[in-house]
């Protein structure tokens, strides 16, 4: 199996939720009044992103932007799941398509509770409410999918760290390009991580429980999984 048991993934679900509930109730604590630790913390952070506001930084940032918008996200995913299925990986490409979409649904859900606006230069195409990033939680999907699915299948210890080290860092500019776009505060990407982190850890062990069952069923029947 792909994935396998992990005793640790509870812990690292937990943890991670609970993480997850404090950045939230700080951003709903703070987000009416403007004040607060975590709006200190976002004006600090925004200050050191966007620092000078360079030509190329802007070129840059906004490249990537693109390439972890919600549409390419799912572009991306759909890229990798047909891949997954021409090579008999029938049950992984269903679950990989299925974490991200339903992922996204939790961040509309958390969107519509939480009701946070966006930064007050935001750009007019970034509309809907801030919190979370929804760039960085479907990047946050994608990444995670390419981690446990892709990477393992290349051969070379030495690429897969490399692949993984590129992974986090795209990760990592993803976070900052949405911050220097002035599309959301840095807590909104941070949540967006967390809430993306959390999301996989439960998918992961839907798979691993339900993923064997799966393959029962037409079309799944002799798939890798």
């Amino acid at each position: 199996m792909l994935i396998n048991k992990d005793i640790n993934r509870l812990y690292r679900f937990l943890l991670s939720f609970v993480l997850t509930i404090i950045v939230t109730g700080g951003v709903m604590a703070s987000s009416g009044s403007g004040y607060g630790y975590l709006a200190f913390l976002d004006s600090l952070a925004t200050s050191s992103i966007q620092g000078h506001e360079q030509g190329y930084k802007q070129v840059l940032y906004g490249a990537i932007s693109f390439l972890a918008s919600p549409k390419m996200d799912i572009l991306w995913i759909v890229i990798i799941a047909f891949f997954l299925w021409t090579i008999r990986y029938r049950i992984p490409a269903v679950w990989a398509l299925a974490t991200l979409l339903s992922g996204n649904v939790v961040g509309v859900i958390l969107k519509k509770i939480v009701q946070r606006p966006r930064p007050l230069l935001h750009s007019a195409a970034d509309t809907g409410f801030s919190y979370p990033s929804g760039h960085v939680l479907g990047t946050v999907l994608v990444v995670s999918v390419i981690w446990v699915l892709l990477i393992p299948m290349l051969k070379n210890r030495r690429t897969q760290i490399v692949a993984k080290t590129i992974a986090v860092i795209y990760v990592i500019l993803v976070m900052m390009s949405r911050v220097f776009l002035n599309a959301h505060y840095p807590s909104d990407t941070v949540g967006a991580l967390l809430v993306g982190y959390t999301w996989f850890q439960f998918c992961e062990w839907l798979y691993y429980h339900y993923a064997g069952k799966l393959n029962r069923y037409h079309p799944f029947q002799k798939s890798i999984y």
